[in-house]
């Protein structure tokens, strides 16, 4: 007994010193709790649409105020043609946009029908599924109180028309976030526990001791793995394609430009995380809590920012793979260009240098 006492106090006290695993393995919980606790909702409030009332009589203004009580709708504009409500698309101000008829009420009252196009963003095919939803709710109060009493009570007829994801295939919300993922885990991921592991041996400190450049043993140790990212990556885009008919609308070799810069993003943050930590185990768990997780919750790919509070939502902005699948859906579904999407590479290059450039000050103090 007392030789196994003295085994688990060596244990404790192992455990006491490594702070770095003993913080993870006790804030995992509390973290796990708090992001799935508050970003996995299905419900969706204020989203902001356009309104293109070619009516603007008393039954349309009805509607609209209805429509704008609800905590379902935020109604951001009121364009005045269809070519501004396809530049707020373009542009990711509204999610949804409706366009009301001219002779509504004329319509309502003495033909009993009216008809409502209403035009969805359905790169996201959840948001966009559920605001359809909530629209015909909406609809569909606004005439129980209004004809249900009427012996001949009025109808709608909802047109709907999908933008960029016409077909409604969910693959198109899911290759954006699985490269982003693949390259998360190939890339931040093995560059960190590669790089955690030379300094848990030593090698680090034998190979900054050699004329050879530090900036050029880091290059060494992360182009492999962003290389495998990179065909990866390739491989992902050839089956969606081929097997999954998932478009590309936009350049080519500017997507792949794009998945190069966010690689090099990835990159800088295994580099930093394998310059804060001490061993391959802390390197993977802080990348895995640190990077993973985030970018599955918080980069839109699975679940809307707009659901979360605005805390989770601002945090969302410091993780490279909210700009990065934002750019890329941008790129392959709507076929934007670098005018379009210029601020996220900006976005993902300054966070690449900034990293990069702590990471190689930390690498000096610490070897």
């Amino acid at each position: 007994m007392r030789e196994l006492l003295m085994i688990l106090r060596k244990e404790f006290i192992h455990i006491w010193r490594d702070r770095i695993t003993l913080l993870l393995v006790l804030a995992l919980p509390i973290v796990l709790v708090l992001f799935f606790g508050f970003t996995i909702s299905t419900e969706i409030k204020n989203a902001k649409i356009s309104v293109l009332d070619l009516s603007n009589d008393s039954k349309s203004k009805i509607l609209l105020n209805k429509i704008a009580a609800s905590n379902y709708f935020q109604i951001v504009s009121y364009p005045n043609s269809e070519s501004e409500i396809d530049f707020d698309f373009k542009n990711k101000n509204i999610k949804l946009a409706i366009i009301i008829p001219s002779n509504f009420e004329n319509k309502l009252e003495v033909e009993k029908k009216a008809t409502i196009q209403v035009i969805s963003d359905v790169s996201d095919i959840n948001v966009a599924s559920v605001l359809n939803s909530y629209f015909r709710v909406i609809i569909n109060d606004f005439l129980n109180e209004n004809y249900v009493t009427n012996s001949e009570a009025a109808t709608f007829e909802v047109i709907t028309q999908m933008l960029y994801n016409p077909e409604m295939k969910s693959v198109y919300m899911f290759v954006p976030g699985i490269i982003a993922l693949i390259m998360i885990i190939v890339t931040a991921l093995m560059t960190s526990i590669t790089l955690a592991r030379e300094k848990e041996t030593g090698s680090m400190r034998m190979l900054l001791i050699t004329p050879v450049k530090k900036v050029y043993i880091i290059i060494g140790k992360i182009i492999p793995y962003m290389l495998l990212s990179f065909i990866c990556t390739l491989l992902i885009i050839i089956i969606s394609v081929w097997v999954f008919n998932m478009p590309v609308e936009g350049n080519l070799a500017f997507l792949l430009f794009l998945c190069f810069v966010f690689m090099l993003t990835s990159a800088s943050f295994g580099m930093i995380i394998s310059a804060l930590v001490r061993t391959q185990l802390d390197a993977m768990m802080v990348t895995m809590m640190g990077l993973f997780l985030p970018t599955v919750l918080l980069s839109g790919f699975l679940f809307p920012l707009d659901n979360m509070p605005q805390l989770f939502q601002a945090l969302a902005h410091f993780f490279p793979a909210k700009w990065f699948i934002i750019a890329i859906k941008d790129v392959m579904i709507k076929g934007s260009g670098f005018m379009e999407i210029w601020k996220y590479l900006l976005i993902l290059f300054i966070m690449a240098c900034i990293l990069i450039t702590i990471s190689l000050i930390r690498i000096d103090k610490k070897e």
